[in-house]
């Protein structure tokens, strides 16, 4: 029905009305000669319908051969809309440009959602991602989706993937960032395993070195677990890169931070500068930007939930000052609970607890913990 009316629209269709007569011979003639009519009404013994152009004029004939009268009473569709504005070639020129619009519009890139930042600011991905030539505005078929891809590892040294899906006039880019890991000595640099912490070996396994401790024997932070060296045959002495695991049952203190004032950074000046974004081009308020810290927040029209390439940037400078704020009685106790599951989050990761006695006093949390670590670390042998 959707197609049919289109149909109609582009082609044109027109109601009439017609009266006197003989109007059952009207609809005789009318069917004989396959004249399409719709939207059929009698009112008073006259006939309303609707009918193509090209019925219109083939109806006249049947409208004279019953007897009858006829009138159109209006027109619909494109083609009489066409020529009452035939004159306007300015509303026709429009016309064109918007369709012309509409069809680049479809071809470029409208949305460039990045999932997976937490300690990468997403709005240096999406700068480095438009350094690349991969910008909301931009022609889908002009974006290289792979060296998009590796400009941006090269560029993002805390990123170790990143994926370009080009999905629509929507750009999907997915991260995953790099997890930080201590510093360890190359391979072909001598070190010991030395143990971090003062405790008693609960285990102590040497895959490069040689071992100077077994379990159940106490030891001192700094003092040498797997040493970085092998006795040869010949009785010499070779230096190597000790290799090991050391788990040590230790006793560790874990206390709360009582603080009744904390210093916090207040804004002592603020100025906002704003800059409208359509399809990639920014349109930036003038005036000479401060120094300060930069805020950018970044709005956008929406529907249904889908971004558009239409919207505003705010770009906030601000100049901070430190400042002591004391703390009520509620706060105090908040932060101190706060600090104390951070510092045994800290302490405790990965660790296996033994025992432990979590005390509240006047000055914070106080608890005394007895667990079992991994506290081997890799320490340089100097052989100079």
């Amino acid at each position: 029905m959707i197609f049919v009316r289109l149909l109609r629209l582009l082609a044109g269709w027109v109601t009439f009305r017609v009266w006197g007569g003989f109007p059952e011979r009207f609809l005789n003639l009318c069917s004989r000669a396959h004249i399409p009519l719709w939207n059929l009404s009698n009112e008073n013994g006259a006939l309303s319908a609707a009918t193509t152009v090209a019925g219109y004029r083939r109806l006249r004939s049947c409208a004279v051969r019953s007897g009858m009268r006829s009138r159109v009473t209006a027109r619909h569709g494109l083609p009489f809309f066409a020529h009452r504005y035939r004159r306007r070639v300015g509303l026709v020129c429009g016309f064109g440009v918007f369709l012309g619009l509409i069809g680049v519009a479809s071809c470029a890139i409208w949305t460039i959602n990045v999932t997976g930042c937490a300690a990468v600011d997403r709005e240096e991905v999406l700068a480095v991602l438009e350094e690349a030539g991969l910008r909301v505005g931009c022609l889908r078929s002009r974006v290289d989706a792979p060296q998009v891809r590796f400009y941006a590892l090269s560029r993002l040294p805390d990123v170790t993937y990143l994926t370009v899906n080009i999905l629509g006039s929507t750009v999907e880019v997915a991260v995953t960032e790099r997890v930080k890991q201590p510093p360890i000595p190359p391979e072909d640099v001598p070190c010991h395993v030395v143990s971090a912490v003062d405790g008693q070996l609960a285990a102590l396994e040497a895959y490069g070195g040689t071992k100077l401790h077994s379990a159940g024997e106490a030891v001192r932070a700094g003092e040498v677990l797997i040493g970085g060296f092998a006795e040869m045959a010949n009785g010499s002495v070779r230096f190597c890169h000790a290799k090991g695991y050391a788990v040590l049952r230790t006793q560790l203190s874990i206390t709360s931070d009582d603080r009744d004032a904390r210093t916090i950074l207040t804004p002592v000046r603020e100025k906002t500068f704003y800059a409208v974004r359509f399809f990639g081009w920014r349109f930036t308020q003038p005036g000479k930007r401060p120094d300060g810290v930069r805020l950018v927040r970044r709005h956008a029209l929406t529907a249904r939930g889908i971004e558009l390439p239409l919207g505003y940037s705010e770009y906030i400078y601000r100049t901070f000052a430190e400042k002591k704020q004391p703390t009520d009685q509620n706060r105090r106790l908040l932060g101190q609970t706060e600090c104390y599951f951070l510092q045994k989050i800290e302490a405790l990761s990965g660790a296996k607890i033994c025992e432990q006695n979590p005390v509240r006093t006047e000055n914070g949390i106080r608890n005394t913990v007895l667990a079992e670590i991994s506290a081997g670390v890799a320490e340089e042998v100097l052989t100079e």
